[in-house]
C-alpha cells in the first residue's frame, strides 16, 4: 500500500469557497494586509494556496455574483497575498489577471491609480494583465 503526498501546487479538485473570498475581501477592505500572517491561520495559509493557481474559468464562476467593489478588493488581497504567502506565487495565473479581466469584459476596467498600485506592491511581472 502506498500513501499519496500532499502536493501544494495541485488544483485538481479545489474549489474556490465564497466564504473564504468574503473573507479575503473583508481583509482588503479594512487595510489589514501590512501582514497577513495576522489574520490568516496557518491552515488557511498552507490550504487554500491552490486558489493562485486556477484558471479563468473557476475565477469566472466564483466571482459571477461579485460586485465592482468587491473584485478591486480582491485585487488588492491577491496582490499583496502573493507577495506575502509562501507558495502564493500566481505569476501568469495570479487571480489577479482574472479578476482584471472580469472587470473588462464587464466595462469597468481598473482605473490608473489602481494600475500603479498593483505594480508599486507586486513583483509578478505579469500583473495585472497576465502574458503579452
Amino acid at each position: 500500500m502506498t500513501i499519496g503526498s500532499w502536493d501544494p501546487t495541485a488544483t485538481s479538485g479545489f474549489t474556490i469557497s465564497s466564504s473564504i473570498l468574503d473573507k479575503f475581501a473583508q481583509l482588503a477592505n479594512a487595510n489589514q494586509l501590512t501582514d497577513l500572517t495576522e489574520h490568516l491561520s496557518g491552515d488557511e495559509i498552507q490550504y487554500q494556496a491552490p486558489i493562485m493557481r486556477l484558471d479563468f474559468q473557476n475565477w469566472q464562476n466564483a466571482a459571477a455574483n461579485s460586485d465592482t467593489q468587491t473584485l478591486i478588493a480582491l485585487i488588492r488581497f491577491f496582490t499583496i497575498a502573493e507577495k506575502q504567502l509562501p507558495g502564493w506565487e500566481g505569476q501568469e495565473k495570479s487571480p489577479v489577471i482574472y479578476l482584471n479581466k472580469l472587470l473588462k469584459l464587464r466595462k469597468e476596467p481598473l482605473d490608473k491609480d489602481m494600475l500603479r498600485w498593483i505594480r508599486a506592491n507586486s513583483n509578478n511581472r505579469f500583473l495585472p494583465n497576465g502574458a503579452l
